[in-house]
């Protein structure tokens, strides 16, 4: 027997794909829904999980389980400070200040904080499971994303992308039936953020923000990294790049009336 599982990332492509699979529309209902937690999520995050668990809960009679390998902000300061051993995993970008050269640490946050949480969860809750067709939320214009597990007992399977649903027919979606749209489910300390979305934080989540810019300035002397490190891909403060971010966006608007929106989250497969 094959389970079905959701990885939920609680953004808008895995919510709609958990939405639309308890009510049927990929043949298999889902038989759990897994979130796993870095603690680092955007509050707005946190707020719509809580009322999406209660609302799947009502309608549906299902419970989405939410897992945790720790808070990954306090860790990257536990090991700044020397009161944790392990490296989190975030890809800083490096600057050598000699040369100029520019680089990028390693990443293996999304495969301690999201991957193997969830798979762990699934092996306690289906001990006997031989097969687990593990649905993710990659939207049909985010194909790119595809990946299959490194394990033998886990199949990735993408329905938004078997059905040809795009990002901007998961919004429909959330309005046809009358149901809030998520907001970006991502770390906020992630340095892949897009200029867009850092702005984002800053106007709607100023102190999540602020806690960034912490993090971005003591990791200039990375414990064993000789160059220096930063969150954004300038290699510059984070807290001087919001500067121009913001004047970017005044002058955009000036002679556009423009400013891309948001897309993608963290449906855990990075590194995959």
């Amino acid at each position: 027997m094959e389970y079905s599982v959701i990885s939920l990332g609680a953004g808008t492509q895995s919510t709609d794909l958990l939405l639309r699979g308890l009510r049927g529309a990929f043949g298999e209902v889902p038989s759990h829904a897994i979130f796993a937690d870095t603690g680092n999520e955007p509050k707005g995050v946190y707020t719509y999980l809580e009322w999406l668990q209660k609302y799947v809960d009502k309608e549906y009679n299902f419970t989405i389980d939410v897992v945790s390998a720790g808070n990954i902000y306090q860790d990257a300061l536990a090991y700044l400070n020397g009161t944790r051993k392990r490296y989190e995993g975030v890809p800083y970008y490096t600057l050598d200040p000699k040369t100029g050269k520019k680089g990028i640490l390693r990443r293996q946050c999304t495969g301690d904080y999201k991957i193997r949480p969830v798979r762990k969860h699934i092996r306690n809750i289906l001990p006997t499971a031989k097969k687990v067709s593990l649905w993710l939320g990659i939207s049909y214009d985010e194909m790119q994303r595809m990946k299959q597990a490194n394990v033998k007992w886990i199949t990735h399977r993408f329905p938004l992308i078997e059905k040809k649903i795009r990002r901007i027919d998961c919004i429909d979606n959330f309005k046809a039936h009358g149901l809030p749209v998520p907001v970006r489910s991502s770390c906020v300390v992630c340095p892949y953020h897009s200029d867009q979305y850092w702005l984002w934080i800053y106007e709607n989540e100023k102190e999540s923000f602020d806690a960034a810019v912490v993090l971005d300035e003591k990791i200039r002397d990375y414990p064993s990294i000789r160059d220096s490190c930063f969150m954004h891909r300038s290699c510059r403060p984070l807290k001087e790049v919001i500067v121009d971010i913001k004047k970017g966006k005044e002058l955009a608007s000036k002679q556009l009336n423009f400013f891309p929106e948001l897309i993608d989250e963290c449906s855990g497969v990075c590194g995959v």
